[in-house]
């Protein structure tokens, strides 16, 4: 070590002796909240392996608070000047002493060597009794020396804000300025929703009801069947009788055609005479002939304004309803030849099936050559 290096921490080590004197004759006592007295800053001293040292005091400031309410801790250091200080943050903020500010640090300069510095939290503290403020340890950085100066030791002491005694205390529940009144509705609507219910319920069944009901009555006549009852009613109406000729003449027609539109592939109701003629003409049932000429009956009636006989009118109704059964005879005629010649077919089949294996039943009983 050269002589200006040893000549210059005798003289660094007295300046720093004198700061830490400083630091402890402003330490005080003060109350705390249990009645006894603790003084309200505490040094540290901390040495380096080349013999300079460290100097750290706190200071908790006020040191009895209520819960929440904010108080301060005040750590001093006094540090050779080319030193630097890591100031610890407590992050956890569910801690029971939490931070309400980041840390304040001053820097008071250097004297005799030692450069002063000073870090001031603001915390609040979240419950009751002597609470560890339970700070990290500062880290002073010197070269290539590290040192902890413990910070963990600053305790608060809160107090409850509660009356002495509360054990025989039971406060009265809240009372309600004025007392709640209800409109009706408010207190029956229970019981009017359970009856629209009710009522929804009952609808439903009985529109359900109804429709079964409608569909069990309302079978869908055959198309013979439908135009035998429109001619029978066209009858009872007796329009011919009235002086309704012309009326009902359209009326056994427009049946006729109806009819024709179902049974006739081709055939529409909306197609005029000549239409429904040439859409029918090559089917086999129909009487091609008889329609013609009641057709041409018809139109004349109908759009040529000719008058015609109660008789005649009649006539041609006849002559409607025996083309309808005509063409109904036709076509069950030709349904039961088809019918027929499937059964016979199905009859053909099975016989054919059953020789079939009666000639297989007869081959395996017969001796194969060879055996004996």
């Amino acid at each position: 070590m050269s002589r200006m290096t040893r000549g210059f921490f005798p003289l660094r080590s007295a300046a720093l002796v004198c700061a830490f004197m400083g630091v402890a004759a402003g330490a005080q006592s003060v109350p705390t909240g249990n009645g006894t007295r603790q003084p309200d800053s505490s040094v540290v001293l901390l040495g380096t392996p080349n013999g300079s040292r460290v100097q750290a005091g706190k200071l908790v400031r006020p040191d009895t608070v209520e819960i929440g309410d904010p108080f301060t801790l005040i750590v001093t250091v006094v540090v050779p000047a080319d030193a630097r200080i890591e100031w610890p943050t407590i992050a956890d903020t569910a801690a029971t002493v939490a931070m309400r500010a980041p840390v304040k640090v001053i820097d008071e300069g250097t004297r005799l060597g030692g450069r002063r510095e000073r870090a001031e939290y603001s915390l609040s503290a979240w419950n009751i009794g002597t609470l560890p403020i339970e700070l990290p340890d500062a880290i002073v950085r010197f070269g290539d020396v590290t040192m902890r100066v413990p910070l963990a030791d600053a305790r608060i002491f809160v107090k409850s804000v509660l009356p002495g005694d509360t054990t025989l205390h039971v406060p009265k529940p809240a009372r309600d300025l004025f007392p709640r009144v209800l409109p009706w509705w408010q207190r029956w609507w229970p019981a009017l929703l359970v009856i629209a219910g009710l009522g929804l319920l009952w609808w439903l069944w009985r529109r359900l009801r109804r429709r079964k009901a409608a569909a069990v009555t309302a079978t869908p006549l055959d198309a013979y069947a439908r135009a035998m009852h429109e001619f029978d009613r066209l009858d009872r109406l007796q329009l011919a009788e009235a002086g309704e000729s012309g009326r009902y003449v359209a009326l056994a027609v427009d049946v006729l055609r109806l009819f024709v539109a179902v049974r006739i592939p081709g055939a529409e109701l909306s197609q005029t005479s000549a239409e429904l003629l040439v859409a029918a003409v090559d089917d086999p049932r129909v009487p091609r002939d008889r329609l013609v000429s009641l057709l041409a009956d018809a139109d004349g009636v109908k759009f040529a304004a000719r008058r015609i006989s109660p008789p005649r009118a009649r006539e041609i109704g006849g002559e409607a309803r025996a083309i309808v059964e005509h063409i109904e005879r036709v076509d069950r005629e030709r349904r039961a030849a088809e019918e027929a010649a499937k059964a016979a077919a199905v009859a053909a089949a099975e016989k054919e099936r059953q020789e079939i294996e009666e000639r297989a039943r007869r081959e395996s009983r017969r001796p194969k050559s060879g055996a004996r």
